[in-house]
């Protein structure tokens, strides 16, 4: 037998772990139906997303809403970084307690509640019932965050919402899967349900936002309300059609338990070695049994105590109390949240197209022969340099590797991303001094929506580089980190990895959203026009553009050292991803 080589595992005893699903009795009919009422409801459901977290910002900057900057920039981040973590908290919940179904209907109910509310702040006599407006007189300086108006019910509302999505997004996609039992469909499933997502989008960052700027706020939250209620009676009405998997033991609720079993086995063995007698054989390399795999098998094999892990003192077979598959469910976690963590930054990045990249759109000038374009329709640029490239990639790269033997690494790949997201924050930035250096000598004011702007006399499509350096950057990183969480999660824990990649760009927009709240402090709060009167927020680019640069150095260090990219060989027999995620992916 050959020896297994490094990232490998070589399996000796296969030992089934999980009674397997029962038959699908299905008819033909009431399968395609589950999957394409679940189809329809997240495409549906990512155009209500997107309606409402692409032009937030021009949300709370307009006449009814009227907050300053930079809040308008840190509300729209919290946001975002909300509805990510909690993708995490209800990854648990459905894995460990109700299922991915009822999680999903949870989430539904809580988000279509939060997004009624969002359509009476948008309804000008509804909000100034709610929120009236206090007298010019007394508004002599600008508020804090936390004093702007009707703070204390949009931001709970917001965050609300935000709770329901990340319900919904954390469950959604694998829930889909679970249906289709031939992994050929399966394969299909995965491109239907990203063609739907980015669909969605599409329509939302075109239609919609059109109808927000031209239309009004009310209207433009009104519509896609309706579509998202829509899309949870589709949901629901395909309940008894879709295949319910019982919750499973979490990765999260075990985790502690076999930290403490580990101990207390780590504290008893030492003190049995400590209680040989000198006249005893001891050996400094003792061999144990230690098992590895995913949920559906498990592997053993001999190893040295020394590649021993802390975690395998919980393993039964090592006086713990834990079973082998979930001990080393737990042990495959590290790499991959490691991996997460340095990715923190570039969701950070990302981010930046539905927050900062608009507000600087705001002050530049709108083509002449649209005058009526809304900012936000740059960001659907973006997509379709995904699609573009994906296409690309698919009809000439990857099969040409493929020809030839080949392949193109994941780590490439993430790095690839990484330096492209770094390269088009430095454009940001650059357009950006560029910007307020034209603004200085010539500017206009021109009108989005309710509101005027004081533009510079620069087109708007100078922007349109650092979208395409975005853009590439989620086909390469964002892809290749969804590749390596579908190959590197055990069968337990998929959800939860899936949900990890939301928490770190959760993580990252909070994190966005202390920076911009420091710089505001230095500099003060201001409304979005003096914005074009301060030449500091173009720090703000090349900051994120540095950081990024540091961490793509300890991404690359960690990996040559350590390893954290590696995937086990039993678990690469599967299909590679290579679909955008769209958060456009928030698969």
């Amino acid at each position: 037998m050959d020896e297994a080589t490094v990232g490998e595992a070589v399996p000796l005893v296969f030992k089934p772990n999980r009674i397997l699903p029962k038959s699908d009795t299905r008819t033909t009919f009431q399968k395609n139906l589950a999957v394409s009422l679940i189809l329809l409801s997240a495409g549906l459901e990512r155009l209500a997303f997107y309606s409402l977290a692409g032009n937030l910002t021009f949300f709370l900057d307009s006449t009814i809403i009227k907050w300053r900057f930079p809040h308008t920039i840190i509300a729209p981040l919290i946001f975002l970084g909300t509805s990510y973590i909690s993708a995490l908290v209800f990854s648990w919940i459905s894995d460990g307690r109700l299922g991915r179904a009822k999680t999903i209907i949870i989430g539904f109910t809580i988000y279509s509640i939060g997004y009624i509310f969002m359509m009476l702040f948008a309804n000008e006599h509804t909000h100034q019932n709610w929120c009236p407006k206090p007298d010019n007189n007394t508004n002599i300086e600008a508020p804090d965050f936390f004093h702007e108006l009707c703070v204390q019910y949009i931001l709970p509302t917001l965050i609300f919402t935000a709770i329901g999505v990340g319900a919904v997004q954390a469950n959604m996609a694998v829930f889909g899967a679970e249906q289709v039992r031939e992994e050929k469909s399966k394969t299909r499933y995965f491109d239907i349900y990203y063609a739907a997502v980015n669909t969605g989008g599409l329509i939302a960052f075109g239609a919609i936002a059109y109808i927000q700027i031209n239309k009004g706020y009310f209207v433009g939250y009104l519509i896609p309300g309706i579509l998202l209620i829509l899309a949870f009676i589709l949901f629901i009405i395909g309940y008894k059609y879709y295949i319910h998997i019982k919750p499973y033991d979490s990765v999260i609720t075990k985790f502690i338990p076999i930290v403490i079993s580990a101990f207390q086995s780590w504290i008893n063995y030492r003190r049995n070695r400590h209680g040989i007698s000198n006249n005893s054989e001891i050996h400094p390399e003792e061999t144990i049994v230690e098992t590895e795999g995913d949920s559906n098998d498990y592997l053993s094999f001999t190893i040295n105590r020394s590649t021993w892990s802390f975690f395998d003192y919980a393993k039964v077979e090592n006086n713990g109390r834990f079973p082998s598959r979930i001990v080393n469910d737990i042990k495959s976690l590290r790499p991959i949240i490691v991996v997460f963590l340095l990715l923190t930054p570039y969701w950070l990045l990302y981010v930046q197209v539905e927050t900062t990249f608009i507000v600087q759109g705001a002050h530049m000038k709108l083509p002449t022969f649209f005058k009526e374009m809304p900012v936000v329709w740059l960001s659907l640029g973006n997509q379709l340099i995904i699609i573009i490239t994906i296409f690309f990639l698919n009809a000439f790269v990857y099969k040409r590797l493929q020809a030839s033997g080949r392949t193109f690494p994941i780590n490439t790949r993430i790095i690839i991303g990484l330096i492209s997201a770094a390269l088009s924050m430095c454009m940001a930035g650059t357009v950006e001094i560029v910007r307020q250096n034209v603004c200085k000598t010539q500017n206009f004011t021109q009108t989005i929506g309710d509101k005027q702007y004081l533009a510079a006399n620069m087109s708007v499509f100078f922007q349109f580089p650092q979208y395409v350096g975005v853009g590439l950057s989620e086909v390469f990183t964002s892809v290749a980190s969804l590749e390596f969480a579908y190959l590197a999660a055990p069968q337990s824990a998929q959800s939860l990895i899936m949900s990890l990649r939301f928490c770190a760009a959760g993580l990252s927009s909070l994190f966005g959203s202390g920076i911009v709240g420091l710089m505001s402090i230095a500099i003060g709060n201001q409304t979005s026009e003096n914005y074009t009167n301060d030449e500091r927020y173009y720090i703000y680019f090349f900051i994120l553009a540095g950081l990024q640069v540091v961490f793509v150095l300890i991404f690359m260090g960690c990996n040559q050292k350590f390893k954290i990219l590696r995937i086990p060989n039993y678990r690469l027999n599967t299909r590679h991803f290579i679909l955008p995620n769209s958060d456009s992916s928030n698969a």
